[in-house]
């Protein structure tokens, strides 16, 4: 390891344009090499339910893009099971109202849009093992039990609550959490300070949860590790923990919202909407067909919008009921539309539909973990997206991969088997190319492990860049009209040995487009797991399988 580190530091000296950045070089030091700890447990991974009351936009898209590429990463490692659920909330006053103005049954409304959800997310190849949907029957039924646990062991009594009611965010909002804003058309409306809608005053007979008794072990549970990242939102949840907190009411009276599941013996009352949406995560572990224990998750990922929920309400109703809260919890922003925010009332939301009709699913996948960075919120933009997926993918990896497997370059139509000696024998750019080659996948693996996708795709990037300019200062064309085989083969070799590792590390972000580059190159479907994500060395040729397309058409864009 100490020869390595050496060679690797004088790589950086080098003028090479591709090299990896100091940046990439502190990761790679200050990380384990060690994953094997991933395998030793199973992996247990969810987005929220998405709630019903509109259509499915880019930013469900993202968060379920994002819990997938986990999904699948944790797969190439080879974590023994894998669980992904997603899935959607159907209960609430929003949906009732919903449904009332699409004159529509509460339950039909809820099967048209949930069914958009989730042809929405298959057209984006989320491979999740579990769809669940809060009006199954398996779900009314934990809920009904949960709540007798929580019942049983004293955490739940009935009072009269008054106070601020939000719709939109199906919460109760604090006094001091409120403020009066001036409407366009002149009249005063007062909202919640932390989401900027509207709320209406209530006064109704609640049953309550003792939110207040359990602050303390809220505040163990948090320190006990990363368990909200990034970290601002872990400030974000210490800062709201550093006070006291209110007990919460978690029952409306059916007079005012019918549509949700009854409260066990008391048909008067219906389960609030979130402690009924946030046990679906518990719903499917108890349903999960692994035969090994997949509770607690391993990461629940969440917009940012829903934070308290999760990190106070969620963590406090497992600790109340003796079950241990998530692991972590991974909050990110949300996205922006040309610098505006995203919204119904200024017509500017973005149908995932749109984008794969124009980049397709690999496109889209591509451009949202490219430009998602958890920490801060994204901006989307259809000419930046085209402009991307046309450069890294079509312009980038995939002329490349077709430059290689040519007829005119590569008559035999093979993968040659790469050495040593191929890397040698072209001299100082592949002496570049071979560092950056055994660099990579450890920084990428890390990105990725650390759900850093962003910082794992441009390490990537600059393999493919590597490999790009090495290609062109051998000039292979040069070499085959020269007659120069033994030099040809060994860049021909080179140059695809790097497509493959690409193509093994992208498995996660762009999995048909992987599949496809992978089946170009011949490699084995057994081949295809982290193990192989890296350089290999072979002595033996691989036959190229005959693809008519290509891998990623170019877009043609106004």
């Amino acid at each position: 390891m100490g020869f390595l580190r050496t060679r690797y530091l004088s790589f950086f000296n080098t003028s090479f344009h591709t090299r990896l950045s100091e940046q990439a070089l502190r990761i790679y030091q200050n990380s384990s090499r060690d994953f094997g700890c991933l395998r030793s447990e199973p992996y247990s991974v969810t987005t929220p339910i998405f709630y019903v009351n509109a259509e499915p936009h880019i930013g469900h898209v993202y968060t379920a893009v994002l819990a997938d590429s986990s999904a699948r990463f944790h797969r190439l490692l080879g974590c023994n099971p894998v669980s992904f659920s997603t899935g959607t909330d159907e209960h609430g006053l929003k949906i009732q109202q919903a449904a009332f103005h699409a004159n529509k049954d509460p339950r039909l409304f809820c099967d048209q849009v949930s069914g958009l959800f989730e042809v929405a997310l298959k057209k984006c190849e989320i491979s999740y093992t579990d769809y669940i949907r809060t009006t199954e029957s398996r779900h009314k039924q934990n809920v009904h039990s949960f709540w007798k646990v929580l019942s049983e062991k004293g955490y739940v009594y009935k009072g009269k609550y008054e106070g601020w009611y939000c719709t939109a965010d199906e919460a109760f909002v604090a006094e001091d959490q409120t403020t009066v804003v001036k409407l366009l058309n002149g009249k005063e409306q007062r909202v919640s300070m932390e989401s900027n809608r509207h709320v209406e005053w209530f006064s109704e007979e609640n049953y309550m949860f003792k939110l207040s008794a359990l602050r303390g072990e809220l505040i163990r549970w948090l320190k006990s590790g990363p368990v909200v990242q990034p970290v601002r939102y872990y400030n974000l949840v210490k800062s709201w923990l550093d006070q006291d907190l209110t007990d919460l009411s978690i029952s409306r009276p059916c007079t005012r919202l019918s549509w949700g599941i009854p409260v066990p013996d008391d048909s008067s009352q219906t389960v609030y909407v979130w402690l009924d949406a946030l046990l679906n995560y518990l719903t499917v572990a108890k349903h999960s067909k692994c035969d090994t224990n997949i509770w607690p998750p391993t990461a629940h990922v969440i917009g940012k919008d829903i934070l308290k929920f999760h990190s106070i309400y969620w963590p406090a109703f497992l600790l109340a009921a003796g079950l241990e809260p998530p692991k972590s919890l991974i909050v990110h922003g949300h996205w922006m539309v040309d610098d505006q925010k995203m919204s119904k009332t200024t017509g500017n939301v973005v149908s995932p539909q749109t984008c794969i009709n124009l980049v397709t699913a690999t496109g889209l996948r591509y451009f949202l973990l490219h430009e998602g960075v958890p920490a801060s919120d994204g901006n989307f933009s259809i000419k930046r997206m085209v402009r991307i997926a046309n450069s890294d993918l079509a312009d980038g990896l995939g002329n490349l991969v077709n430059r290689c497997c040519g007829k005119s370059l590569n008559p035999s139509q093979v993968r040659l088997g790469v050495s040593p000696s191929a890397f040698e024998s072209c001299g100082s750019p592949g002496s570049d190319l071979l560092s950056l080659l055994e660099f990579t996948p450890d920084i990428v693996q890390n990105e990725y492990t650390q759900w850093n996708f962003y910082k794992g795709i441009d390490q990537v990037m600059a393999l493919v860049r590597g490999a790009n300019s090495f290609f062109q200062m051998m000039e292979p064309w040069k070499l085959n009209k020269e007659g120069k085989i033994d030099q040809l083969n060994a860049t021909m070799a080179v140059t695809l040995e790097t497509a493959r590792v690409v193509g093994t590390l992208l498995q996660p972000i762009v999995p048909s487009y992987s599949e496809r580059l992978l089946d170009k190159l011949g490699v084995p479907r057994e081949d295809r797991s982290w193990d192989f994500a890296r350089l290999r060395w072979s002595t033996t040729n691989t036959p190229l399988i005959a693809q008519q397309t290509v891998l990623f058409p170019r877009i043609k864009f106004d």
